[in-house]
């Protein structure tokens, strides 16, 4: 008998105690600090001795029980460990597509760091006979009242007008709502299709105050971005329902004028508005110069001390996690594992304006990435190698995030292909665990206590 593999001990906290959290049930547990010594110094032995399974007590059972303690032996904890994952996976399969629709495949803007500008942003526009065939070919892969993301290009381009209404109230018949990811250049164009029923929800990207923003975000016609962006944020806010996700993409070039940013969106009313949320996020693709997730914590800490209303804003990667956690505070249910981080192994079909089809919406653009292919009679190609590759890059066929601790709350981090200067795609996600998982998990908590639960 051994401590698991898996177990997850947090630093103490306020209380004195600590929380255990098995990765491999999803068990959670409130332990005294005498437990917590017990753990830690035998966390990494191979076989507990027999004297010190008697002292445990009582414990032993509920540790066996829970998943803290196994029999198993760390060969066999991760053969079992690949099983639960392929049980998983199997459940996964067949079950409804998460849609994506990219209305178009140029862009009118020239980020700095946007990984489609290698495909050198084809002007290729979907025709109504393609929108048609679409949502023909996923009539019976996704229920009413689920949502569908448009992507890019920039989807909200004010050229697309026509052609995104008509996505809209064609989906909107069908009792369909909508997620826009756009730049919100041309969103002055779309404020009667933003609301509840319609493009519920956008995420728009600000990357600093207009002077930084303006410079990493270029406009194609060679206009600041920043203010008209802003302005129509404002608007949106004013004038329809939608809920806006702001984004901030930072780097070592750009982290420092967040808080700069935070105070224009402070004295403009944005940050108090209970539709808007936060996340701020690394930008990725350049490995050796990406922020480490302590460092945006950090600045994450530095804007919730001057604006305490950010502490339930500012969310990134922590939206998810806090998802997965508070069930299990305020219900007693095991944490959700899982064995992907998106539905791109196994349910998610971007539908692109060529006629190409992607399992990822990070691959829009690259020929070498298409899972399949569709035409304006609704005929669908699938090219089933590249299914299969999709597939397998779920948690069971990655032997080294199955030894990870992790592995089923993080489910086995990105699975698009790295881009160019990048070592590691998954380097922030491994990141964000080790460094930060194990201490939101005790605040998570502390919350929780302080405010009268047990």
């Amino acid at each position: 008998m051994r401590f698991s593999s898996y177990d997850i001990v947090t630093r103490k906290l306020n209380n004195g105690g600590h929380i255990i959290l098995s990765g491999l049930t999803g068990l959670l547990d409130l332990i005294d600090e005498e437990a917590y010594e017990l753990i830690d110094a035998h966390k990494d032995d191979e076989c507990l001795s027999d004297e010190l399974i008697d002292q445990m007590g009582d414990i032993k059972d509920h540790f066996l029980k829970r998943g803290y303690l196994t029999e198993l032996s760390p060969a066999d904890e991760l053969r079992a460990a690949a099983k639960k994952a392929a049980e998983m996976e199997a459940e996964l399969t067949g079950g409804k597509w998460s849609i994506v629709l990219v209305p178009n495949l140029g862009c009118n803007y020239r980020c700095s760091y946007c990984f489609e500008k290698e495909s050198g942003y084809p002007k290729r526009t979907m025709n109504k006979k393609q929108v048609d065939a679409v949502y023909e070919i996923i009539k019976d892969k996704i229920p009413s009242g689920e949502c569908i993301t448009l992507y890019g290009g920039e989807p909200l381009d004010a050229r697309n007008r026509e052609l995104v209404e008509y996505i809209v109230q064609k989906g909107k018949e069908r009792g369909y709502y909508f997620f826009a990811v756009t730049n919100g250049h041309g969103l002055d164009s779309y404020m009667d299709l933003l609301g509840k029923d319609m493009i519920r929800i956008l995420q728009i990207t600000l990357d600093g105050p207009s002077y930084i923003h303006d410079k990493r975000r270029v406009s194609t016609d060679g206009l600041p971005s920043y203010d008209k962006i802003v302005s129509n944020i404002e608007r949106a806010l004013k004038e329809t329902g939608v809920e806006i996700r702001l984004r901030m993409n930072l780097d070592h070039s750009n982290a420092p004028y967040m808080m700069e940013l935070l105070t224009d969106l402070d004295k403009r009313g944005i940050l108090n508005n209970k539709a808007v949320t936060l996340a701020a996020s690394p930008v990725v693709g350049d490995s050796d110069g990406m922020l480490k997730y302590d460092e945006v914590r950090g600045m994450e800490k530095e804007a919730e001390a001057k604006y305490p209303k950010l502490k339930n804003i500012i969310m990134g990667m922590l939206r998810g996690t806090n998802e997965m956690i508070l069930p299990s505070l305020f219900f007693e249910e095991p944490i959700a594992l899982r064995v992907t981080v998106c539905g791109a192994a196994h349910c998610m079909k971007v539908f692109a304006a060529d006629g190409s089809i992607y399992s990822c919406w990070s691959c829009v653009g690259n020929p070498a990435e298409k899972i399949g292919q569709f035409d304006e009679a609704a005929n669908v190609v699938w090219d089933g190698k590249a299914l299969e590759r999709w597939k397998n890059k779920m948690l069971g066929s990655k032997e080294h995030c199955l030894k990870c601790k992790y592995a089923f709350i993080c489910g086995g981090g990105c699975l698009r292909p790295a881009l160019s200067g990048e070592k590691d795609v998954n380097a922030h996600d491994c990141d964000f665990y080790y460094s930060r998982f194990d201490d939101h998990l005790a605040k998570l908590t502390e919350e929780y206590l302080s405010a009268g639960n047990e």
